[in-house]
């Protein structure tokens, strides 16, 4: 059930992450460096599956849930850390 709810809660943060990094810009009126619907392709995706893996824990199968949940949060979990080596190695990188 750990592992379940550790997917889940960062797959909730990614998708609160991206729309908030959406939203500003449509606030601030700045331009995106990307075209809008990529994020909408990674909120709805990670929240696609995220509904998923909700779906199957509702059926109490939790391996199956598990699973999902740690599909999406895998490449953010790798693209988080690797921003991380980023920040520690290159601090004057721009």
């Amino acid at each position: 059930m750990v592992l379940y709810l550790v997917g889940a809660l960062i797959d909730c943060t990614a998708v609160v992450a991206l729309s908030a990094y959406y939203l500003y810009h449509l606030i601030t009126k700045r331009e995106l460096s990307e075209p809008r619907y990529y994020y909408w392709i990674l909120v709805i995706s990670i929240s696609g599956v995220l509904i998923a893996s909700l779906y199957y824990w509702w059926l109490g199968n939790l391996t199956t849930a598990s699973i999902l949940a740690w599909v999406m949060a895998v490449p953010v979990v790798v693209t988080l850390l690797f921003i991380l080596l980023i920040i520690i190695f290159r601090p004057n990188w721009n």
